[in-house]
């Protein structure tokens, strides 16, 4: 993509980002909450400050200088992403948010390419159970629960 229309692109997608970050703290969100003190945005907000970071990251990147080559896009890759991400999304109400995420960790490891044991283990395993006990145990937001475990 041509850096002029790339510093286009991110400036309309952080004004679209910030939209809808404006959006969110709507009243109408309020009385909706899910668990703690946290509502129903608590969540989107995080992703769209990302969002918005990263579309200034994109609207800066031609003025300093650090624009590369992007490589040809590997649509292989990119649509069984899309299928394995469609498979978790689907699994989290049948085997809950536990199970379903380090199914989807380990075959995303495996179908990226990464062989280490190690490495594999701790990605596709640590990171859910550690993102689960976040969620379930510290900020109090339930997630999807497996039918076989009831506190899982």
């Amino acid at each position: 993509m041509n850096s002029r229309y790339k510093s286009v692109f991110g400036g309309f997608m952080c004004l679209v980002a910030a939209g809808l970050l404006l959006h969110s703290y709507d009243p109408n969100y309020e009385g909706m909450g899910i668990g703690a003190e946290f509502g129903p945005m608590f969540y989107p907000r995080i992703l769209l400050i990302m969002w918005i970071g990263l579309s200034i990251g994109m609207m800066a990147e031609p003025f300093l200088g650090r624009e590369k080559d992007i490589p040809r896009q590997r649509w292989g890759m990119l649509l069984g992403m899309l299928a394995l991400v469609a498979g978790c999304t689907l699994l989290l109400t049948e085997i809950g948010f536990l199970f379903a995420s380090v199914l989807f960790c380990v075959t995303a490891c495996i179908f990226a390419g990464y062989r280490g044991p190690v490495g594999i283990a701790l990605t596709g395993v640590a990171f859910p159970f550690v993102t689960w006990y976040l969620f379930h145990e510290v900020l109090l937001i339930r997630l999807p629960t497996s039918p076989w475990f009831t506190w899982v």
